[in-house]
């Protein structure tokens, strides 16, 4: 056999060796990017789904933490404290850390009921 044809028999072993990469490779890497997209797509709309829970909690958050500074039955230290819980629950429901959240905005309502609201109109 002249030198020649064993390289090109070597070459034609390359290319199907190649082709058959290709083959298999390429529709691999298609189906993970295709998952990929399709699990991002699914927590976000698991994310928007939650984020009505973290919504509810919020009004109620900020209308306690409103209610318990117009009578001022708390010292503004720990209203301000609040706040900055507030914010952080805030932040976490919208990474995605709804359960992380909700703990956050019970902490807030666990300062307790407002103490008189027609006291405080009253003055």
């Amino acid at each position: 056999m002249p030198p020649g044809s064993a390289r090109s028999a070597r070459s034609g072993e390359n290319r199907t060796g190649y082709e058959l990469l290709w083959k298999t490779i390429l529709p691999a890497v298609a189906l993970g990017a295709f998952l990929a997209v399709m699990t991002n797509a699914v927590a976000q709309a698991q994310a928007r789904q939650f984020a009505r829970e973290c919504a509810q909690m919020e009004i109620t958050a900020i209308t306690m933490i409103e209610d318990h500074g117009t009578v001022e039955d708390l010292p503004a230290d720990q209203l301000g404290n609040a706040g900055l819980t507030m914010l952080r629950a805030r932040t976490a429901c919208y990474g995605g850390r709804v359960s992380e959240a909700l703990a956050l905005y019970q902490s807030i309502l666990d300062l307790g009921p407002v103490a008189s609201l027609r006291a405080a109109e009253r003055k």
